[in-house]
């Protein structure tokens, strides 16, 4: 694995690395192809922020990078991407800062989400054998975020969730399973309160 290397993957290595990681099966995690689609995703995302810190808010880098970005969309400094290639957002979006998307396999946001500082969405999980654990073996599974939902600074939102519009996750959640339309939801693990 070559960290300098910040090559973009061409469509056709894309559409591997997805059939590897979208799979749900388990898969070695540094594969040649996966370690330059985060290679390259981590320098896109660091340039963005040093724009971002000089005073130029350049979104096309982001616009590039991901599977969609919708129109109006604000990220501050410290957003991270696993590959980008897996990310979908909608209208209408922002995001506080430090924002991490581990988006191994597909995360997709809705329209007119809003998410705080501080929030992590993973798809990643890790093999259960302890044998396979060790030698980087994983398997990832999709986030759903429905339109309108409302993310509160410090929440974690874990592999296979899927958040329903309207709802409204409390600062400090940690989301480890389905939320329903227009809950509130907050708590570790995150429970919904009508």
């Amino acid at each position: 694995m070559n960290l300098y290397e910040h090559d973009k993957l061409t469509e056709n290595e894309i559409r591997h690395v997805k059939g590897i990681t979208n799979s749900g099966e388990l898969y070695y995690d540094y594969d040649p192809l996966i370690s330059r689609a985060r290679n390259y995703a981590y320098s896109e995302c660091r340039r963005y922020d040093n724009e971002y810190r000089s005073g130029k808010v350049r979104i096309e880098i982001l616009d590039a990078l991901f599977n969609h970005l919708g129109v109006n969309a604000a990220f501050s400094i410290g957003f991270i991407c696993e590959f980008g290639f897996n990310l979908t957002i909608g209208d209408n979006f922002s995001a506080g800062r430090d924002f991490k998307v581990i988006d191994c396999n597909e995360v997709k946001i809705g329209n007119s989400v809003s998410i705080g500082a501080q929030v992590g969405i993973y798809t990643s999980n890790h093999a259960e054998n302890p044998k396979l654990r060790a030698d980087h073996w994983c398997y990832e599974q999709p986030i759903i975020i429905g339109d309108n939902v409302i993310i509160e600074d410090n929440v974690v939102i874990t592999p296979g969730v899927v958040i329903c519009e309207g709802a409204l996750i409390k600062s400090g959640s940690v989301v480890t399973h389905d939320i329903p339309i227009n809950a509130i939801a907050k708590g570790n693990p995150c429970s919904w309160v009508f």
